[in-house]
């Protein structure tokens, strides 16, 4: 059994923050002559705020557990 993550901060963004392939894209893509075992998906709300500035961030991540074909 073999493993791979996939993470929206591992693919370049647009200039508007978005990620130029989808996270489910990607994955598709990957798992197509793959036999797998099974697919863990997490998301992550983080953020911040100071006196000058604040952001929400939110972070798709995903865990192919798969065997070769």
């Amino acid at each position: 059994m073999k493993v791979k993550i996939f993470s929206e901060s591992d693919e370049p963004m647009s200039k508007w923050g978005y990620c130029k392939i989808s996270l489910e894209d990607r994955i598709n893509s990957f798992i197509k002559d793959k036999k797998v075992i099974d697919i863990k998906y997490q998301t992550n709300l983080s953020g911040y705020a100071n006196e000058t500035a604040h952001a929400v961030e939110d972070c798709e991540r995903a865990l192919v557990m798969y065997e070769e074909d």
